[in-house]
């Protein structure tokens, strides 16, 4: 009986140590976008958001640029001031309604001249509201019709963190279509991004949380060079202030 034992333990310990290990199934883009928002806004506070920050936005070529930004979301407006060597240059928009003030004084769009030295057209101001929306209120700007997610899902690292790899298209050719977004496998905490597809030239590291009206949002934004990982500037929160 013992030898009968002894020759059953050892086939089946044998058929055991020989059965192919499962790798863990990934997660889906949409499951680690929705977990995401569950760590970032989990009172769905992004839509109603109405406040005003203060950026210091150094670039290696520009160190001292600093904006404070308006965003009120349920009203549609959005404004950017900005010092220019001593000029105070404030743009904003309200719906699809653009508006300038230069120093204090509005700026008439029949004054073409005012309008083409400090670059105050329209096109660009929409411009610029679409690249603060959007980055200011990732992850869940991605939560969007403009917005498709790929399926090709990978476990990666970036950085010290190891990610899910999410690959998505964006309605928004101010910043580029194709983007690979980087979610913490541990709490599901948007760690970076980077620009994909053809002459991409950029990734981004985020860098602390802001807490603002229940939501965590990306206190700074470091970018980097993709060919060298050379540092290209960066997008730090000062003060922001809801409103």
């Amino acid at each position: 009986m013992n030898r009968l034992f002894l020759l059953l333990f050892l086939f089946t310990a044998c058929n055991t140590a020989e059965e192919p290990v499962q790798e863990a199934t990934l997660p889906g883009a949409s499951d680690i976008l929705r977990r995401s928002l569950q760590f970032h806004d989990p009172e769905e506070q992004w839509p109603l958001s109405h406040f005003q920050m203060i950026i210091d936005e150094p670039r290696t070529n520009f160190p001292e640029r600093q904006s404070t930004i308006l965003l009120n979301l349920p009203e549609s407006t959005f404004e950017v001031t900005r010092n220019y060597e001593g000029t105070l240059v404030r743009r904003g928009m309200t719906a699809d309604s653009c508006y300038n003030f230069i120093d204090g004084q509005p700026v008439h769009p029949a004054d073409s001249a005012t309008v083409l030295q400090y670059r105050l057209q329209c096109d660009r101001t929409q411009g610029y509201r679409s690249f603060y929306q959007l980055l200011t209120g990732l992850p869940m700007t991605l939560f969007s019709p403009e917005v498709s997610l790929g399926e090709d899902v990978e476990a990666v690292s970036f950085g010290p963190y190891a990610c899910y790899a999410v690959p998505a298209r964006l309605n928004n050719p101010i910043i580029g279509e194709q983007w690979v977004f980087y979610f913490d496998q541990s709490d599901f905490q948007l760690r970076g991004y980077r620009a994909a597809g053809e002459g991409a030239a950029e990734y981004l590291e985020l860098d602390g949380l802001l807490p603002v009206n229940g939501m965590q949002l990306p206190r700074m934004r470091h970018w980097y060079n993709i060919a060298d990982s050379t540092y290209m500037g960066s997008d730090i929160v000062i003060t922001v202030e809801a409103l």
